[in-house]
């Protein structure tokens, strides 16, 4: 009888091993499939060109801080872009609109918030680019396109 309680408890506890090291087995593949999707850049060569896209006139929404964008850092680049759309004319603690994370080559962002909401109206901004390494990060040059925000 002793034996057979030491045999049931010996079943159970390898099926929780099997258990478990399925578990392990799947996180392992759901972490190592995560890293698959970062992309390793340290053998592209640097291109001293960098595309970088003009807007005349953005079209914004009057009272809403999410608006409608199309921001993209070209598929060409070999560098990432980070952009600031600040206003001009407008005291320093309340130009800064929106930032950016780092942008790849090829990613569009559709959709940005805005620090704060603004009414209808023709406001002067800047969209600031400051570009990056796709290596290291380490800074590029950068631009900035002066540009109408026309918001109803």
């Amino acid at each position: 009888m002793l034996h057979n309680k030491l045999n049931k408890i010996s079943a159970v506890f390898l099926a929780w091993l099997l258990v478990l090291g399925i578990l392990a087995g799947c996180s392992e593949n759901a972490a190592g499939s995560a890293d698959k999707s970062i992309k390793d850049y340290s053998s592209v060569a640097d291109n001293p060109n960098i595309s970088i896209p003009g807007y005349e006139k953005l079209e914004f929404s009057a009272g809403k801080k999410k608006q409608n964008v199309s921001f993209h850092n070209p598929e060409e680049n070999t560098c990432y872009f980070r952009m600031t759309l600040e206003l001009e004319n407008v005291s320093e603690e309340e130009n800064v609109l929106w930032t950016s994370e780092l942008i790849e080559p090829g990613e569009e962002i559709k959709n940005i918030k805005l620090s704060r909401k603004l009414e209808d109206g023709d406001y002067a901004a800047v969209l600031k680019y400051e570009c990056f390494s796709l290596k290291d990060e380490t800074p590029l040059n950068g631009s900035a396109i002066e540009l109408t925000i026309d918001v109803r």
